[in-house]
Formats: C-alpha cells, sequence, structure tokens
C-alpha cells in the first residue's frame, strides 16, 4: 500500500507544472507585403514591449506597440504612424526555445498630412526562438487602413530583441 501511495504521489508531482512568466522588447523593421500597401508606402521601423504567462509549452502574451511607413510620392495622406495592442499565444515546440505566434488586437493608425486616424482589427502570426535572453521572430501582419487608397494592408516583420523569464 505505500509503495503504490509513494507511485502516485510520484506519478501526479511529475505532471505538476509552476507557472512561468516571461517579458520582452523588440525593435521591428516591416515591409510592405500586398501591392497597394507598396505603392503607397515604403518599409517601416517600430517596435514593441510585451509579456506573457504561461504553463508548460503555451503561454499567453499581450504586446503594446509603435510603428511608423513613410509615405511614397505617389500617396497624399502622408506617413503611417500605428500605434498597436494585441493578445494571443504562443507555443513552444523545441526546447523551449522555438515558438509559433498568433496575435488579435487593435491598430490605431494616423496619417501626417490629412489627419485621418481610425481603429481596426490587427492579426499577427509567425515564429521565433528565444536564445540566452536574445529573441528573434518573422510575422506576417495585416489589417485595414480607412484611406481609400489603401484598403488592406499586410506587412511582413523581422523583430530582433530581448526576452526574459520572470
Amino acid at each position: 500500500m505505500v509503495l503504490v501511495m509513494i507511485f502516485v504521489g510520484g506519478k501526479s508531482s511529475a505532471q505538476f507544472k509552476l507557472p512561468h512568466a516571461q517579458i520582452f522588447a523588440n525593435l521591428n523593421y516591416a515591409t510592405p507585403t500586398n501591392s497597394s500597401f507598396k505603392d503607397a508606402y515604403k518599409p517601416g521601423f517600430g517596435g514593441e514591449a510585451g509579456g506573457g504567462l504561461g504553463l508548460g509549452s503555451t503561454m499567453l502574451v499581450g504586446t503594446l506597440g509603435y510603428q511608423t511607413f513613410n509615405n511614397t510620392n505617389s500617396n497624399a495622406a502622408g506617413n503611417l504612424k500605428m500605434t498597436t495592442i494585441k493578445a494571443g499565444i504562443r507555443q513552444y515546440v523545441f526546447l523551449g526555445r522555438i515558438f509559433l505566434l498568433g496575435n488579435l488586437g487593435n491598430a490605431k493608425t494616423t496619417y501626417s498630412n490629412s489627419g485621418l486616424s481610425a481603429n481596426s482589427l490587427i492579426y499577427e502570426y509567425g515564429a521565433g526562438i528565444r536564445l540566452f535572453g536574445l529573441e528573434l521572430q518573422a510575422t506576417q501582419t495585416g489589417w485595414n487602413q480607412p484611406i481609400p487608397a489603401v484598403d488592406a494592408s499586410r506587412a511582413f516583420n523581422i523583430k530582433l530583441g530581448f526576452s526574459f523569464k520572470i
């Protein structure tokens, strides 16, 4: 009987995982990937910061970000400035280092020449690697813009920054 209790107790403690938390901050280079966005804007730069809480290999995350794209000569709306708030999930797939990610949130877009501002749904998916406190991500992002010249926008992002478990 004692051996059975020790065996069951050992199995249940081996399955229990403590929650873990993480904070991260990235610099972002984004290049437009669909034709109407490419015609209206040059590649952009920005940054984001966030945190997450998880159990095992799955983590729920939240991020705040800022991105700016300079307009091309054919775009009278002006430079695009975008502030984002996103929530999502990261699934670590290899030794807690490589992860897949998916985020949804709100993008507030503002145009420098027109003063037009709007909110829209933003989505993001991709993959990344976290190694020795450094993080590198490759993601695809999409959102709708209120200006007539560019209705849907998509950008390929390369993000590099720091990531720490706390």
